[in-house]
C-alpha cells in the first residue's frame, strides 16, 4: 500500500468575498424549529446583513497536498477521489480528532447534517471540480491533480443555515465558553479483518475508514443567546392561552408552589421549538394528573404520600424555593386538559422533564456534587487528613471490623497509611514551589469528606434501601416510577441540606454545586473534567435518571424472586440460612470474613513522595479519589460468602448494603462471558450503563480438597481520555483457616477505550467486543505521526497498573 498523503497547508476562505474579515469573535444563537439552534451571522454578513436567523454565507476550505519525491509513482486512486473534508463546530476543550486517527465510514456518514438530518455535527464538504475556478489560488494548466490544491465548499447553499446545538449554562464560565470551527481533512483508507491497512478497493478490505490528515481551525469565538421573550408577553400568551382554555373546560386552579405545573421559563418560541403545534401551545403542559402516580409512594417513615407531583413544601431551606433556583429558572404555572390523547415517548419524556425543571436543576446539583467528590484526589485532603483519617476509623472501619479486631483501633491501618501516604506527596509537591490549597477549595473539600461518609454511612445506605424497597412495584408504572424518582430527589436534597450542607459555610446544595463549577474552571487539576461538566449542565434531561431506574429493577427482582413459590424464604432467613455449606470444602469457605489489615500488600502505580514528581507512574491514570476508597472499603473490608460446588457459583455479600438482606453478587464460574447484576454493597452493575459487570470466572481442584477461584472483572471507561480496568484475581481457603485474596490490575494503553461515537452503545456490547475496541484504541494509539517511520513493534492493550494481596478470617 502506498504511504498516506501528507497536507502542507489547509485554509478557510470565501469565494469572491472582499471582506477583511472571515470570522468574528461572537456569534449570537437563535433557537427555531424543532429545537434547533442556528448561529446568526457566521461567518459574516456577506454580501450584507439579511434580517433573518440564517443570515451569513458559506465557507471554503482550500487543500494543499505535500509535493511528493521526485520519480515517485502517482498515487493510486488520485488525492481528488480519496480526499474528504468533514467540519464541525466544537468547545475548545472537547476532545477533538488528531492526525492519524482513523473513524469509521458509517459512523462519518451517519452525522452528516443533512435535510432529513439537520442535528448531526458533520457538514460534508462538496468538492469544487475543478479547483481552478478559484482564481487566486490557480496553477498552472500542467500541474498535476496531486500539485493542484483542492477546495471543499461548507454549505454552499443560497441561504446557508449554521447548526450548532451546544448546550450553554447560566454560569459565567458556561457563558465565556470559547468554540471553534473546525473542519478535518481526511483520506479514504480500509483495514483487512486483521485491522492492517490495505486498499479501499481490495477484496481483503473489511471496514472502510477515514483516516485524518490535517485539522483546519476558525479562530476561536463565543456563543450568545437571544433574550427569552419578556415576561410581559409571556403573560399575555398565558392569558390568551387561559381563554382559549375557558371555552371548553374548567381552568384548575394553581394552589402553592406546584411542582408538576412549572415549566421553567418557556416562551411561545421555546415551546414552537419543541415541535408543539399551536393547538398544544394554547393547551400548555400536561395537568397534575399526567404526573401523579396511580399507585401511592412510600415517602420517609411510611407515609403515604399521594399527591407529591403536584405540591412543594413552601419551607425555608427547600432549594426549590432558592434565590438561586429562581434565578435560573422563570417559572411560570400553566395547565393542560385532563383529556389526552396519544402522544409520542419522546414527546412524553420532554414534557415530563419540561414541567419539572426546578426538579432537574436539583438532579443536576446532585449530579455535580457526586461527581466531584469521585474526581478530587486523596492527597488534596492534605490539609486536614488527620481529622478525615479519625473520621473513616469511627464511621466506617469500627462499624465493619469484628470485635476481636478492636484492640488494633488505635493501630495504623492499610487504608489511614495510604492517605496519610498521598497527603505526604502533596505536601512535598507544595514545598517545592507548588501552589497552596486557596480556602474555598479547601471548604469544598471538607464537604465532599463529610458528604463521601454520609452516604457511605449505615442511616442513610438504611433509609435508600427502605425507600427502594416500599417503592419498588412502581417501577411496573411509567407515570409512577417519574413522581417516585421527584420523591426521592426531594428527600435525598433535604438530607444532604439538613444532614450535610447545612453545617458548611456553603448551606445549601445549590451553592454547593456552584463552587464545584467554580473549581472545575479555576484549578488546573480539574480542567480535564470541563467537558463532563458541560454535559451535566447542557440539555434539560434528568441527571441520575437511569441509574435510578436499574437499582429500583433490580430491587424489584428481588423482591418478586423472594416472594416467588420456588423462592420462599422463611422472613427472618439470613443470608448463612439461606445458602448452607453442604460439604467440607464449603464449610470451609462459608461464612463471614473480616480483612487483616495488618496482612495487605498493594503496590498500585509506584506512589512517588519524591518532591516535583506527580503521584502517578503513568500520568494517564487518574489519582484515586476518596469516594473510590470509601466504595471500596464497603466491599472489601468485611462481607459473607458463600460458594456452591455443584453449580459452580459463589455469592458475595457486604453487611453494609443497598440490598436486601439475601441479595448479593452471584457468579457463575463456568470460565464464560457473562454479567454480574449487582455489586457485594447492593448496587446495581448497570448503574454504570454497561461500564461495569463484565466478568468471566473459573473454580478449579488445585489439590485434593484445595479448591481455587479465578476471576477477572472488567470496569470500562466511558470518558473520553480515560483508561480502562482489568482486574484479575486468584482466591483460595489456606489450611491455616484463612483466606487470601491476589491478583493484578491491568490498564489500557491508548489515551481511550471507546471512541466518541462507540460510548453511547458500550451497554449493548458483548466483552469480546469491547475488547476488541481496546486493542483497536491501541492500534490507533502506536500509529507513527504523519512522514514518521512505521513501529513494527507489537502493539500491547493492556499494561500492568499494579498488584495486591489480601488475607481474611472468619469471623
Amino acid at each position: 500500500m502506498l504511504a498516506p498523503l501528507r497536507v502542507a497547508a489547509g485554509s478557510f476562505f470565501r469565494l469572491e468575498c472582499a471582506h477583511e474579515q472571515l470570522f468574528h469573535s461572537e456569534y449570537k444563537r437563535s433557537n427555531r424549529t424543532k429545537g434547533l439552534k442556528i448561529l446568526r451571522c457566521f461567518p459574516h454578513c456577506c454580501p450584507e446583513h439579511i434580517d433573518r436567523s440564517y443570515c451569513g454565507s458559506s465557507l471554503s476550505v482550500r487543500v494543499q497536498l505535500a509535493e511528493r519525491p521526485a520519480g515517485t509513482a502517482p498515487h493510486e486512486p488520485p488525492p481528488s477521489e480519496v480526499l474528504a473534508v468533514f467540519a464541525r463546530f466544537e468547545a475548545v476543550n472537547d476532545v477533538s480528532l488528531r492526525p492519524g486517527e482513523c473513524v469509521e465510514v458509517d459512523k462519518i456518514q451517519q452525522g452528516v447534517q443533512t435535510e432529513s438530518n439537520l442535528d448531526g455535527q458533520w457538514i460534508a464538504g462538496v468538492l469544487d471540480r475543478p479547483s481552478g475556478l478559484v482564481v487566486t489560488i490557480r496553477g498552472s494548466e500542467a500541474e498535476s491533480d496531486e500539485e493542484k490544491p483542492l477546495v471543499f465548499h461548507l454549505n454552499s447553499k443560497a441561504f446557508p443555515r449554521w447548526y450548532y446545538d451546544w448546550e450553554s449554562g447560566a454560569n459565567k464560565a458556561q457563558r465565556l465558553m470559547k468554540h471553534t470551527l473546525k473542519a478535518y481533512v481526511m483520506e479514504r483508507v480500509a483495514v483487512d479483518m486483521d485491522d492492517n491497512f490495505t486498499t479501499i478497493s481490495s477484496r481483503e478490505a473489511f471496514t472502510q475508514l477515514y483516516r485524518v490528515l490535517h485539522v483546519v481551525s476558525s479562530p476561536e469565538f463565543t456563543v450568545i443567546s437571544y433574550r427569552r421573550a419578556p415576561l410581559d408577553q409571556l403573560q399575555a400568551a398565558q392569558a390568551h392561552a387561559a381563554a382559549q382554555l375557558a371555552k371548553g373546560q374548567t381552568l384548575q386552579q394553581v394552589k402553592g408552589e406546584p411542582l408538576g405545573l412549572q415549566v421553567g421559563g418557556a416562551s411561545p418560541s421555546t415551546l414552537r421549538a419543541m415541535g408543539m403545534s399551536n393547538q398544544m401551545l394554547q393547551q400548555s403542559v400536561y395537568s397534575p394528573a399526567h404526573n401523579a402516580s396511580v399507585m401511592p409512594i412510600v415517602g420517609e417513615h411510611g407515609v403515604i404520600n399521594t399527591a407529591w407531583s403536584g405540591r412543594v413544601s413552601s419551607r425555608r431551606g427547600d432549594s426549590y424555593d432558592d434565590d438561586d433556583d429562581a434565578k435560573r429558572q422563570r417559572r411560570i404555572p400553566s395547565t393542560r386538559p385532563s383529556g389526552q390523547e396519544m402522544i409520542h415517548p419522546l414527546e412524553d419524556k420532554l414534557f415530563w422533564e419540561h414541567v419539572n425543571a426546578p426538579a432537574v436543576a436539583v438532579s443536576k446539583n446532585m449530579a455535580l456534587v457526586f461527581a466531584f467528590v469521585r474526581w478530587a484526589p486523596v492527597r488534596l485532603y492534605a490539609p486536614f487528613v488527620g481529622e478525615l483519617v479519625d473520621s473513616i476509623k469511627l464511621k466506617m472501619l469500627t462499624v465493619t471490623t469484628s470485635t476481636s479486631n478492636a484492640k488494633k483501633a488505635n493501630k495504623m491501618d492499610c487504608f489511614s497509611r495510604l492517605l496519610l501516604q498521598h497527603a505526604r506527596i502533596e505536601e512535598n509537591l507544595r514545598a517545592a514551589g507548588g501552589a497552596i490549597l486557596p480556602l474555598e477549595l479547601e471548604t469544598l473539600l471538607r464537604m465532599a469528606s463529610q458528604t463521601v461518609l454520609w452516604l457511605f454511612s449505615g442511616e442513610t445506605l438504611g433509609w435508600v434501601r427502605e425507600f427502594f424497597c416500599l417503592n419498588a412495584a412502581l417501577v411496573l408504572d411509567k407515570k409512577a416510577i417519574r413522581s417516585c424518582f421527584i420523591q426521592f430527589l426531594h428527600e435525598l436534597e433535604k438530607r444532604l441540606n439538613t444532614e450535610v450542607v447545612a453545617a458548611s459555610i456553603l448551606r445549601s446544595l445549590s451553592n454547593v454545586a456552584e463552587q464545584v463549577i467554580a473549581a472545575v474552571y479555576s484549578h488546573e487539576c480539574f480542567h480535564s473534567r470541563r467537558p463532563l461538566v458541560r454535559h451535566i449542565l447542557s440539555g434539560q434531561s434528568f441527571a441520575g435518571w437511569n441509574m435510578f431506574v436499574a437499582q429500583m429493577r433490580e430491587t424489584y427482582i428481588s423482591t418478586m424472586s423472594s416472594a416467588s413459590p420456588s423462592q420462599s424464604i422463611e422472613r427472618n432467613a439470613t443470608f448463612k440460612m439461606t445458602f448452607p455449606p453442604r460439604n467440607a470444602v464449603e464449610r470451609s469457605w462459608n461464612g463471614q470474613w473480616v480483612l487483616d489489615m495488618d496482612d495487605v500488600q498493594w503496590d498500585v502505580n509506584e506512589v512517588s513522595s519524591s518532591p516535583g514528581r506527580n503521584i502517578n507512574a503513568d500520568p494517564r491514570v487518574p489519582d484515586v479519589s476518596l469516594f473510590s476508597l470509601v466504595e471500596l472499603m464497603s466491599q472489601v473490608v468485611r462481607f459473607e460468602l458463600a460458594i456452591d460446588i455443584e453449580s459452580r457459583s459463589v455469592r458475595v455479600r457486604a453487611p453494609q448494603s443497598l440490598a436486601g438482606r439475601l441479595d448479593c453478587m452471584h457468579l457463575v464460574l463456568d470460565g464464560k462471558a457473562r454479567v454480574f447484576r449487582m455489586f457485594p454493597n447492593g448496587i446495581s452493575s448497570y448503574a454504570g450503563e454497561g461500564s461495569q459487570g463484565d466478568y468471566f470466572g473459573e473454580m478449579r481442584v488445585e489439590a485434593p480438597g484445595q479448591l481455587v477461584i479465578f476471576l477477572e472483572i472488567f470496569r470500562w471507561s466511558l470518558e473520553v481520555g480515560t483508561p480502562s480496568y482489568h482486574v484479575r484475581s486468584c482466591i483460595e481457603f489456606h489450611r491455616n483457616g484463612r483466606l487470601a485474596v491476589r491478583g493484578d490490575i491491568l490498564v489500557t494503553t491508548g489515551p481511550s477505550t471507546f471512541t466518541a461515537e462507540e460510548i453511547p452503545y458500550v451497554g449493548e456490547m458483548s466483552l469480546r467486543a469491547k475488547r476488541k475496541s481496546v486493542e483497536k484504541a491501541a492500534a490507533r494509539h502506536s500509529q507513527p505521526a504523519s512522514g514518521a517511520p512505521r513501529n513494527n513493534s507489537p502493539v500491547i492493550p493492556w499494561g500492568e497498573y499494579g498488584r495486591f494481596r489480601l488475607c481474611y478470617s472468619k469471623v
